[in-house]
This record gives structure tokens, sequence and C-alpha cells, in this order.
């Protein structure tokens, strides 16, 4: 509230006010949401996209539409090779071709690139999946991590560098190392630093936080932009509510735009949830494009409504309740040996509990023994005014402790 709304008091000086209303116009006019990074680029949700052909069994995949055929002579493909560790990039140099091609009828002619260039095959579309146009800035957002590493299996070629937010444990840095000419995992944790460094030596890891050292991460990202076309992938936990990924992403990006010589990478590939959720009720392009990217940042960018301790306490009983209400009546859930786990460690800690119930009983047992003997002691020396406090103790604790026995157990 403003000054005006607060008559001075005389107990309070008038810089008091002045500040309060400088503390509020501060409050007032901070943004409740991170700033939008990456504005030229377009954001596409998988969800939102059309069904294709295509993955190992050359099925239909629910958001592939952007990614199958048919494809335009000139376009670098990547085709299917049964492995997320078997690179294979090739360029059509054909149009599909028909019945009187024979055995190659239904099929693009490609040539090979990378190890094998030059070669000249002819494969099928569903086992071809299209590479983006570095000239098209991107950013893709999934909800599921067979998503995720198909497009780090498809995405990423021998020119590109690779910089993976969110490695934990390496097993998709693993699989940008296959593809990439350049990979760096970059994860807050150190003991998953470490151990992804021991489970997979091949690849690179640091252990970085970008918003607390800004002058290493820039000079991690100058050194990936000088090694090849840079395009960075985001996994801080596809569980992780969408404020804290948008948090993620907002200083991502402004930490790489303090520097000019730092270029923006033409392709960002994000796995969140709820970010994926969020786009469902949001107006899209036939491609997946989000058409009011603003107005999408805005909604799952802003910071939830805080709740009382009360509130959340009885959300997790009713979350609680109907977990153990559907494992009561035989349904068969997947986190049954969860369940289990935490069913066992329940009874550890309960068993701890009565523990150290135990030896505090037993302690404050000894104490109140201890105190009623020196009671004795001082009435007998006729000291009876503390005498009466040790005894008013006593007493207190065996109101306020009703198992507590002065007798021997």
């Amino acid at each position: 509230l403003k000054h005006v709304a607060h008559p001075p008091s005389p107990f309070s000086a008038p810089a008091c006010h002045t500040l309060v209303a400088v503390r509020d116009e501060r409050r007032m006019s901070t943004p409740a949401f991170p700033p939008q990074p990456w504005c030229d680029h377009h954001w596409i949700s998988l969800e939102r996209c059309s069904a294709g052909r295509g993955g190992r069994c050359g099925g239909v995949l629910e958001g592939w539409g952007l990614f199958c055929e048919p494809f335009a002579v000139g376009e670098t493909v990547a085709l299917e090779q049964k492995s997320n560790l078997r690179h294979c990039h090739a360029e059509v140099i054909g149009d599909l071709l028909g019945p009187e091609a024979g055995a190659h009828g239904g099929r693009y002619p490609v040539r090979l690139l990378d190890e094998r260039a030059g070669a000249l095959v002819h494969v099928e579309p569903k086992k071809i999946a299209r590479v983006l146009r570095h000239d098209q800035l991107r950013v893709l957002i999934m909800a599921d991590t067979t998503s995720y590493r198909r497009m780090a299996k498809t995405q990423v070629g021998r020119q590109d560098s690779v910089l993976e937010i969110g490695s934990a444990w390496g097993e998709c840095t693993r699989i940008l190392q296959c593809h990439a000419g350049t990979v760096v995992g970059v994860d807050l944790a150190k003991d998953l630093v470490e151990e992804s460094r021991r489970s997979h030596p091949q690849c690179r890891f640091e252990w970085l936080d970008f918003v607390e050292e800004p002058e290493r991460f820039r000079a991690l990202w100058q050194e990936l932009c000088k090694a090849g076309t840079l395009k960075v992938f985001v996994d801080v936990g596809g569980d992780r509510a969408a404020p804290d990924v948008c948090k993620v992403l907002s200083a991502l990006a402004a930490a790489a735009a303090t520097s000019p010589a730092l270029s923006q990478p033409p392709l960002v590939v994000v796995k969140s949830r709820d970010m994926a959720a969020a786009c469902a009720e949001e107006q899209c392009s036939a491609e997946g494009r989000l058409l009011d990217v603003s107005g999408y940042w805005a909604k799952v960018a802003a910071q939830p409504v805080p709740k009382s301790r009360v509130q959340q306490k009885k959300h997790q009983n009713r979350a609680r309740k109907a977990m153990w209400a559907c494992i009561g009546d035989g349904v068969v859930d997947p986190r049954t040996s969860d369940c289990e786990r935490w069913t066992a460690r329940k009874a550890a800690a309960k068993q701890l509990q009565v523990r150290w119930a135990d030896v505090e009983r037993r302690a404050l047992l000894l104490a109140w023994r201890k105190a009623a003997a020196e009671a004795e002691v001082q009435r007998a020396e006729g000291h009876e005014g503390e005498g009466c406090c040790s005894r008013g103790a006593g007493l207190v604790l065996r109101r306020f402790l009703p198992w507590l026995s002065p007798q021997p157990s």
C-alpha cells in the first residue's frame, strides 16, 4: 500500500513509511516468472504433431509427423540401425521410386555420409527420419525418455557438438557420444558426475553450475561452438515442475547471451512432462508449432500459489490412501515393489522410534529417581523449600508423561 493510505503515526518516523512504499513498489514491479528464452526459435510440441511411421519396427509413432516422409532431394536423413549406438546419416538424392524400379520400388535412393561416405543404398521410408535443418531454429518439447533419446539418435551428426544439461547417470550422454563430434554432459550432483565418469570413461562429464559459475560455463559454451554446430539437450528431471524447468532454460539462455561472441543453438531439446502437458491447451499449427509462445511461457513459468502446510498434508494423505486402496483391491500396480520397500523402511523406522522412546523413558526415569532422592535428602536436612521444588518437578514429569513410573520395570 502507498504511504497516503497509512497516516503517519506519532510513534514511527516518516522514513519507515517511505521504505515500505519503495519495497512494495519493487515487489509489484518484479515479474512473477523468468524472461522467455530463445524468442527467435519455433517452439514445437511433439505431442501436438501428427503421427508417422518410423522407429525400430517401422510402426506408427505419435508425434513423428515432423520427421517422416515425404522427403525432398538434398535433405539430410538418419537411417534406422536397430540400435541407439549406431550412427548413419545420409543424403536423399532422388524421389521415391515406383513399381517400375523392381526390387527398389517404394524406396528412396540415398547417399551415405560420414564413415561410409559415397555409398548408394535404397531405404524404405519407414526406416528414414528427417534431420532438422540448422537454419530453422527450434525448441522441441517432449514428455518421455523414449522420444528424448530418439532425438539424440537422429538429430545429431558428426559435425555437431552437444551440451547436455542434467546428464544424471550418463546414459543419454553415451548415446550422444556415438553420434556427435563433441559431447559434454553437465550436472549439479557431484556423485552422479563421478559415477558417470566411471561407467562411461569415453564420455566427458563436468560438475558445473552455470548460474554460480558463469565464466566457466561461457568458456565451455565457446569451446563447443568452435567444435561444431552447438545443440542443447535439457533433462533436469522429467517429473520436475514446469516453473523449475523454465528457470533452468531462462538462466541457460541468459548465461549464453551475455557475450555476443557466443552463438545461439539451432536446436534445443527439452524433456518435461508438465511443459508437454501444458501444450495440450495451446493453439498449434499442423506441425505442432505453438502459435502464442509468450502466452504459453507465462502460463508454464508462473510460480503456483503456495499452499499451507495443512493443505499439503491433506493432499499427501489423500494420495497415500488412494494408493493403498488401489493395492488393497487387488489391482496390479507397477509400484508394488516400491510400496513393499517403503513398508519395510517404515517398519524399520518404527522400530527405531520405539528403541529411542525406550532410551528416553529410561533416562527420564533415572532423572526422576535422582530428583526424588535429592528431595528426600533435603527434606531430612530441613530444606523443605528446595525439596518441594524437586517434588514439584517430579509431579510435573508424572503428569505429562503418564507412561513414566517410579517403580522398576
